[in-house]
């Protein structure tokens, strides 16, 4: 093998490992807002991510970013091989079918099943009802939730929400799971838990990148740290 040809190799091997690469990246909204600011930052496939820092640091902002929620204003940002500052709408929505994406506030449809709301990402890709009825109901046992597979999320408590919401996030196996404070308004114990099946989809090789004012968790479940204050790293393992 020539010296070029294995520089080649070892390059597409990095290209490979690493899932988003940053490089002093910019965020500036149109009311003048700087949100993020100067941030470099590589996250290898297959890691435990916590974006921790104060209430308006920029972590939302960040994982906004890495699902194309926001596009940067300046500097490089390359998600799951995507330019996401140049990529067109069409990839954007390819790349959202490949990421799971949790929130606070679970974000379910009130007026779809348990079922409905965790078959979508399904449906959005075009599975047969027949290959996704299965699946949807191996997720929701996975969360403890298939006896609940008809009931409207209204009838569950804020805990079985979020299940949901992450059995949704997980239901198409994607290569990333966003979660922006997926724990924030829940008790300890039912925090843990959710924590536990975070842990363990990570284990299971998907990457999980989530943004947390909960320290308690980063002791209880060890993770990489990455800390923002006003827009900017300063601290952690970035």
């Amino acid at each position: 093998m020539t010296a070029g040809a294995g520089a080649a190799t070892v390059c597409t091997m990095a290209n490979e490992q690493t899932l988003i690469r940053m490089q002093q990246v910019m965020l500036r909204y149109p009311t003048g807002k700087t949100a993020l600011s100067g941030i470099t930052l590589d996250i290898p496939r297959g890691q435990f991510v916590y974006l921790v820092g104060e209430s308006g640091a920029g972590k939302s902002s960040l994982l906004r970013m890495f699902y194309g929620g926001v596009r940067p204003s300046s500097g490089k940002l390359s998600v799951q091989d995507t330019d996401m500052r140049e990529a067109g709408e069409s990839r954007i929505r390819e790349l959202r079918r490949h990421t799971g994406i949790i929130f606070q506030d679970h974000r379910l449809l009130f007026s779809r099943t348990v079922f409905e709301n965790v078959a979508l990402p399904l449906r959005v890709q075009g599975w047969k009802t027949e290959r996704l009825i299965p699946r949807v109901r191996k997720v929701l046992e996975y969360v403890g939730l298939e006896d609940r597979l008809w009931s409207y999320p209204e009838a569950l408590s804020g805990g079985e929400q979020q299940r949901v919401a992450i059995a949704r996030a997980m239901t198409a196996k994607p290569a990333v799971i966003l979660a922006d404070e997926p724990t924030g308004n829940l008790d300890i114990e039912t925090a843990r838990r959710v924590q536990d099946y975070l842990m363990d989809l990570n284990r299971q090789g998907t990457t999980v990148i989530m943004a947390t004012h909960d320290l308690q968790l980063l002791e209880s479940h060890p993770g990489r740290v990455i800390q923002l204050h006003a827009g900017v790293l300063v601290g952690g393992d970035a």
